[in-house]
């Protein structure tokens, strides 16, 4: 697999992805974290996290810096979208 920053974040925006179709067309959200409404999305980033980290082992630092670009874009859309507060 070629090492760049475009794949990392095209393999980045899967999980997300795959959680958002999952919070849309199917009940998995209040079956299994019915007091917790971003659950699927903290998963979904904790994916890319440890998938950022296999890369940076294996020497393949863009496709790791593209799979953090996605992670961290995706959370900003989450906090922007969710009107999540985050109190200091």
């Amino acid at each position: 697999m070629k090492n760049s920053i475009l794949v990392g974040f095209l393999l980045g925006i899967l999980a997300p992805i795959a959680a958002f179709l999952l919070m849309r067309y199917t009940d998995v959200q209040m079956e299994v974290f019915p007091d917790k409404p971003t659950a699927l999305y903290v998963i979904a980033a904790a994916i890319n996290l440890v998938s950022c980290w296999i890369c940076y082992k294996q020497e393949r630092d863009k496709i790791g810096n593209g799979l953090v670009l996605a992670t961290f874009v995706g959370m900003m859309i989450l906090v922007l979208t969710k009107n999540i507060q985050i109190d200091m």
